[in-house]
């Protein structure tokens, strides 16, 4: 079939229906065959290339000096951050190293490891909340965006009562959907309250240092120089958005597949040593990032065209996790699936962060379903956000059951 009669070349990845349908993976397919590198037009904007295979997204996204950050990761030309300072998503080495490195201490598994007993006890409470509602409830709401709230919140250094505020804040950051958003000034008016937020609570900190990010970034100086106001903000910004949003899309997503694949539930159910290997499937299937956008440094030549200097190239992760000549079964879940070098969490300097976070909290949610002989029982299909960034979900009817086998 050639590439005019597949269908790839009317591909539209600025198509919000792809994603809130769920269907995009259909799309991506016809992409991966018969248009790996595929030019979308972009309404008021400049159109990008989207790479779509797994190779080719692992070659660009490791080649910084051809492919840089710093004009921005979205596919629009806007930073999260605004105009003022880039956060580290937003800037390139060696500049990116050394702001990365005054966090990537206190997000290591040896560092996040002791936060097991706190995670657990709050899994603990969101559970017995779910189970004292006694029927169908919201699992986003009710689990999946509180879980990653209250542990960064602690990370950052936040009182749990400003939760449910970084929770409106993320939904007004992280998508268009006209459910959260009116347009570019609702993210606009949050980023203003999230910075009014952690202005306040920087100046606590740096007051009465504590042990958290906030206190970690407020008397950083790297090079000897503190951090400037700018700089502060964004990575603020970035650690909070990006701090919840990865493992609420993830734990939400792998509900969905354990509900659409229920052996895979009950072969976990029967073995807890899959629990490693079960999260990092679902973060493979459910792919919470689906996209980076990079900007071509240079003329580069890919599948036989030319990548124009200037240019954007998007790299969507959530093709390259189902590409057939790298995973078997692309489209079934399986947590036995081993290798399973995804790219879930991204690739290169730019890989994510809070990886290990994002995976502890995951496997200790399973674990503690598994062990309180829980099961999540899917009830109606997911509201997905309408986004072609993020992997949302904005509701989930759920039920929880006993599992005892």
């Amino acid at each position: 079939m050639s590439e005019q009669t597949s269908g790839a070349t009317a591909v539209d990845l600025m198509d919000l229906d792809l994603f809130a349908s769920g269907s995009d993976h259909e799309a991506f397919r016809e992409l991966r065959e018969h248009d790996p590198l595929h030019w979308n037009d972009e309404p008021g904007g400049r159109g990008f290339w989207s790479v779509t295979r797994y190779a080719d997204i692992k070659r660009i996204a490791a080649d910084h000096e051809s492919f840089s950050s710093a004009e921005g990761t979205q596919i629009p030309d806007r930073r999260a951050e605004g105009h003022g300072e880039p956060s580290i998503h937003n800037m390139d080495p060696p500049r990116h190293g050394a702001l990365r490195k005054l966090v990537v201490p206190h997000v290591r598994p040896a560092k996040v490891r002791p936060l097991e007993g706190d995670i657990v006890t709050v899994i603990d409470e969101l559970l017995d909340t779910a189970l004292a509602q006694g029927d169908t409830f919201d699992f986003v709401h009710t689990v999946a965006a509180q879980l990653p709230l209250l542990v960064i919140g602690r990370l950052l250094g936040a009182p749990p009562e400003a939760c449910p505020h970084m929770q409106r804040w993320t939904n007004q950051m992280a998508s268009d959907d006209p459910e959260y958003s009116t347009g570019p000034e609702t993210a606009a008016r949050a980023r203003d309250e999230i910075f009014s937020f952690f202005h306040e609570l920087e100046a606590q900190r740096r007051a009465n240092p504590a042990e958290d990010l906030v206190s970690v970034l407020a008397h950083a100086a790297p090079g000897g120089e503190p951090l400037n106001r700018g700089q502060l903000d964004a990575y603020y910004l970035l650690l909070m958005v990006a701090g919840n949003e990865t493992t609420r899309n993830l734990l939400t997503g792998g509900m969905i597949a354990f509900g659409a694949f229920p052996e895979q539930w009950a072969a976990l159910r029967a073995d807890a040593d899959r629990i490693p290997g079960a999260v990092e499937e679902m973060v493979r299937w459910v792919s919470p990032v689906l996209c980076m956008r990079r900007t071509a440094t240079r003329d580069v030549e890919l599948h036989g065209r030319t990548i124009e200097a200037g240019q954007k190239v998007v790299l969507w992760f959530a093709s390259g996790n189902r590409d057939e000549t790298v995973f078997a079964t692309p489209d079934e879940f399986r947590a036995e699936r081993t290798p399973n070098e995804h790219l879930g969490f991204g690739w290169g300097v730019h890989a994510c962060l809070g990886a290990h976070l994002a995976r502890l909290e995951a496997q200790l949610f399973l674990r503690r379903l598994r062990e309180r002989s829980l099961r999540v029982d899917v009830q109606a299909p997911p509201e997905r956000l309408r986004s072609n960034f993020f992997r949302g979900v904005k509701r989930l009817p759920v039920r929880l059951v006993n599992d005892r086998g």
